[in-house]
């Protein structure tokens, strides 16, 4: 039997690709640092969703067949984190980059302030995704999962308004806080203090100009992502259930747990809901892989990235046997063979004519001569340091006469009053 899915193999291939991406992009230093807490969130759950989704995609391309009950169990408590997640992520980085802007550092000034911004971004960014896929979901849960043909498993809730606010709204009101709290103040104080701000940027190693407008290009993403489907969500389940009639607050406990078992749901049942129905289905799956291929374009291909990706390869290579042949480096520039050091503290009692050492490397001009060459070279430079060390001494008893000389006049002047 084909696949109903009219796309069918596109979405799984691209969501096994958008999972691998994600994969990459978490093994990168960059991602590990601590300011980048919520991209690593939402790294961490898309690859998931994705993953589960190109495994479901291929499991029951062509049919809704109730099965692995366990595994649809995990994963549609697993797409309601991600729900959840998404929205949170962007909140977070809004307000990340609103704090980096403002106090123009990306360390925050103590460690109570530290503490306190770590606990408002793991709950944010966990403890309520968490909260809502698990007893918020549970309250407006009317199905133990269902299964879509041509997708797989889904979380299931009912229609009704306290469903709205438990589930629908995390998906409007994150966003809604990012574009109307943090992203005018980040204009803001970008318009007023541009010079100071880009010069932060620039001159911090942590976060540099182009670092900090991809991680805000990730978040105006994600909004434009979010906002529409949040509020297309809860716009289509309205117009569907006021066809049907009164949206009751809630339908109760015993009308949603009582034969409380998966169900499954065909594709033709999707379709005749309309075109309208159709399309946002889909740009429904859609979004999470595509925001993945985002993620993966701002961060996946920096120098940095690929210098990883390349140590990854060499190191699965050398496992095998294989080792690779380092790759061809930019020509050394003339101040590679400097090495500069702090500068050794001068005796107190000199009188300017110690010289301070010079902090050139010789060894590395040395590497590259022949041994005759080294031999004639060190030599020269023994003769060379030789000679000023004897000025140095001559000029130090010079120097040492002349001030005796004075000290003598000024006693025999002193005896002659």
């Amino acid at each position: 039997m084909a696949a109903v899915d009219p796309t069918y193999p596109l979405y799984p291939i691209a969501c096994f690709l958008a999972s691998a991406m994600l994969l990459l992009v978490l093994l990168t230093s960059f991602i590990r640092q601590s300011w980048n807490l919520s991209v690593a969130f939402l790294c961490f759950w898309l690859f998931w969703e994705n993953l589960t989704k190109g495994i479901d995609a291929i499991i029951w391309f062509n049919n809704a067949d109730i099965k692995l009950y366990v595994y649809c169990d995990i994963v549609s408590h697993l797409f309601m984190i991600t729900y959840t997640v998404k929205p949170m992520a962007t909140l977070i980085i809004s307000r990340r980059l609103y704090l980096i802007t403002r106090l123009q550092s990306i360390e925050l000034p103590d460690r109570a302030a530290k503490r306190k911004e770590l606990a408002i971004e793991w709950t944010l960014g966990l403890m309520i995704p968490l909260a809502v896929a698990g007893p918020l979901y549970y309250v407006v849960q009317d199905y133990r999962f269902q299964v879509e043909e041509g997708f797989g498993c889904n979380n299931s809730s009912d229609d009704s308004i306290l469903g709205i606010m438990l589930l629908r709204l995390w998906n409007v009101i994150p966003p809604l806080v990012s574009i109307t709290i943090y992203y005018p103040h980040v204009a803001r104080l970008f318009h007023r203090q541009s010079r100071d701000i880009n010069h932060f940027l620039q001159s911090n190693n942590s976060v540099s100009r182009t670092n900090y407008f991809r991680i805000l290009a990730l978040a105006s993403i994600d909004i434009l992502l979010t906002l529409p489907v949040g509020i297309a969500n809860i716009v289509l389940d309205v117009e569907l259930d006021l066809s049907r009639g009164p949206i009751p607050f809630y339908y109760g406990w015993t009308y949603d747990h009582t034969d409380w078992q998966p169900e499954g749901f065909h594709y033709a049942e999707t379709v005749a809901q309309g075109t309208s129905v159709v399309a946002y289905f889909y740009f429904n799956q859609w979004t999470s892989p595509f925001l993945a291929f985002v993620i993966f374009a701002l961060f996946g291909v920096t120098s940095e990235a690929r210098a990883s990706y390349w140590r990854f390869i060499c190191t699965i290579g050398s496992w095998f046997g294989w080792k690779p042949t380092p790759r061809a480096g930019r020509a050394r520039s003339p101040l590679e063979d400097i090495e500069f050091g702090e500068r050794p503290a001068q005796n107190s009692m000199s009188l300017g004519l110690d010289s301070n050492p010079s902090f050139i490397n010789r060894n590395a001009q040395a590497q590259e001569r022949t041994p005759g060459e080294v031999e004639i070279g060190t030599g020269k430079e023994i003769e060379e340091v030789r000679r000023s060390t004897d000025g140095a001494v001559r000029d130090a008893e010079h120097q040492s006469g002349y001030l005796e000389s004075h000290r003598v006049e000024a006693v025999d002047a002193s005896s002659a009053v």
